[in-house]
């Protein structure tokens, strides 16, 4: 099977195909919280329990979200996306068909163990590609299938319908995932590792160091993690996706609850501002294809864009309902590309010899943090009442830019990546 090449030798129907992929995972979580209200009623449920859900789901994604590296070299990477995906489709279909909370609840934590897994497989084609226009292509598209499915649960007459749309999704994307099945690129194994680091850090072929200093760096993190001490890059990295993607996944959640209960705002009105949010979470990873965009990107840096979240975020809480649409879509753009960057760069934190394994670690914890935050502000909403939900957000924002600034420290450029010229904050 012969597929187009991108630049660098990459094939751009597995970017396409991964792109699709991460849409289709990401638009039946994206309807839970819009569908929540039907769905509470329909099975006898508290506004809170939503926290239940995004309990449930993120602790079986997590479950899965290691195995990535794994599964891809056992049975090949192509392999893992086509099955993968042929369950995310029978996933999807159990929820549509729920008649009890329990059974709901399984298609739920079927949906998660299949994102845990994909999600994982998609962490590793970027950290093995290396590229932030790759990498925003793909996450880029997982803000698609999130902006798909809340604008799906506005048209369709019962919520159950919307799943089904998600399983056609997933059935779409099955198609290319098998075209390319056997041009997947592998994660490496521990000595591609310990090969490509001596060539990345100085080392020629007969054996000499023509940088020691960047040998040093590059063997820092490596030699950290030997002795059991995490090292700097790792800590950050760890620390930085925990917090980041808490607030993108709490607002994804909550953000219709909080528009229609704490805001009054029509259920059609939050539909389109959720969407919003996730539309501009779209444009935000797309664009770090675009040439100009990731320049811009990189002239204003992480912090300056999370800074702008932070006060779009805020303006959601007070602007006028027609306003509101254009703070979430605001929200989404400045803080959609912080993940795929970090992503894209994990060598320049850590070295290339624990990318593809800090690639991993850095998907636990970004399950972690989308885990922990949506179910305390669950527990927070039936206490305190729906209004935290912003509150709760806009501070996960604030803690993470500290992080963000050190990322920007210690990250350094890696020889041959796409990225030489840019920093990550």
């Amino acid at each position: 099977m012969s597929v187009a090449p991108v630049p660098g030798g990459r094939p751009r129907a597995v970017v396409g195909s991964a792109a699709l992929t991460f849409g289709s995972f990401a638009a039946p979580i994206a309807m839970v919280g819009v569908v929540w209200p039907d769905v509470r009623d329909r099975f006898g449920q508290s506004l809170g329990t939503l926290g239940l859900v995004s309990l449930v789901y993120g602790l079986a994604r997590m479950s899965t979200s290691g195995s990535g590296r794994v599964v891809g070299r056992r049975v090949g990477v192509g392999t893992a996306f086509v099955a993968s995906l042929g369950c995310l489709i029978a996933a999807d279909l159990v929820v549509a068909g729920a008649t009890r909370w329990a059974a709901f609840l399984v298609g739920i934590v079927g949906v998660g163990v299949v994102s845990g897994l994909l999600d994982s497989l998609g962490a590793g084609v970027v950290a093995t590609l290396g590229d932030v226009g790759d990498s925003g292509l793909i996450h880029g598209a997982y803000g698609v299938g999130a902006t798909i499915g809340p604008l799906a649960v506005a048209v369709v007459p019962d919520w159950r319908w919307s799943f089904v749309l998600a399983a056609m999704l997933a059935g779409a994307a099955v198609v290319p995932a098998v075209a390319v099945r056997r041009s997947w690129p592998l994660p490496p194994d521990d000595g591609d590792r310990e090969k490509r680091d001596d060539a990345d850090h100085g080392h020629d072929a007969g054996g000499s160091v023509t940088d020691p200093g960047r040998t040093t760096r590059g063997r820092a993190a490596g030699s950290a993690a030997a002795r059991g001490r995490p090292a700097p890059g790792v800590v950050v990295s760890l620390t930085v996706f925990a917090l980041f993607v808490a607030a993108e996944v709490t607002f994804g959640n909550w953000g219709f609850t909080y528009l229609t209960e704490a805001r009054s705002i029509s259920d059609g009105a939050a539909a389109i501002g959720v969407s919003g949010y996730w539309a501009g979470t779209t444009a935000g990873r797309l664009g770090l294809a675009w040439g100009p965009f990731r320049a811009l990107v990189d002239r204003l840096g992480l912090v300056v864009l999370v800074v702008a979240a932070l006060a779009a975020v805020v303006a959601a809480s007070v602007a006028p309902v027609g306003l509101v649409v254009v703070a979430t879509t605001a929200a989404g753009t400045c803080v959609a590309p912080v993940v795929p960057t970090l992503a894209a760069r994990t060598a320049g934190r850590v070295g290339t010899r624990l990318a593809s394994r800090v690639a991993g670690w850095q998907l636990l914890a970004a399950n972690v943090g989308a885990i922990g935050v949506p179910a305390a502000t669950g527990l927070l909403v039936d206490r305190v009442g729906p209004a935290v939900v912003i509150v709760v957000v806009a501070s996960t924002l604030a803690v993470g830019i500290g992080p963000l600034v050190v990322a920007r420290r210690i990250t350094r450029t890696e020889p041959g990546t796409a990225t030489a010229s840019t920093s990550p904050a």
